[in-house]
């Protein structure tokens, strides 16, 4: 990969990284807290260090040293930045995917637990429900669980009712 800073087409689906890994970090849970972060204003202020250093640089305690950590990051800023939208884009269908998925299988566990009791009702096979017993808890919880959610959403909605009425 090389070291473009030109945007990358959202729809991207190969992300080759590797020019980052030797600035690539991890950092612990919280540890952004504190960190400073870019204002408005802060490309003039760039142009204008950039602009006086040749000849004010030294009588303002700036070094070359300085100067070329300030454009490395600049750098690497800007190549992470032409990345970032198309890699958040790819995390957010990745998920999104993921979730159709998982909705699919649910949808077709909770038919496979419906088949097996109308099978085992039709049939007389009453060793069919023991044998998928865990696949009918599991679509049973769901439901039980939607229940509980709405119950507690009718009650909230009641108590905010109320409250609105004495209020």
């Amino acid at each position: 990969m090389s070291n473009s800073v030109d945007p990358v087409a959202l729809d991207t689906l190969v992300h080759d990284c590797t020019a980052f890994a030797p600035f690539l970090v991890d950092l612990p849970e919280r540890a952004r807290l504190g960190m400073r972060a870019e204002q408005e204003g802060f490309p003039e202020v760039v142009t204008e260090i950039l602009t006086n250093q040749a000849a004010l640089g030294d009588r303002a305690g700036i070094t070359k040293t300085d100067i070329d950590s300030l454009q490395e990051s600049n750098q690497r800023i800007a190549m992470i930045d032409a990345r970032l939208p198309a890699l958040k884009k790819l995390v957010e269908m990745m998920e999104e995917t993921r979730a159709l998925e998982d909705d699919k299988r649910q949808r077709l566990v909770n038919a496979f637990a419906d088949s097996i009791e109308r099978r085992a009702k039709a049939t007389g096979d009453k060793s069919l429900l023991a044998k998928y017993e865990t696949t009918r808890k599991y679509r049973s919880a769901i439901a039980m669980k939607g229940v509980k959610t709405r119950s507690k959403s009718a009650k909230a909605a009641e108590a905010e009712d109320a409250e609105t009425m004495q209020g």
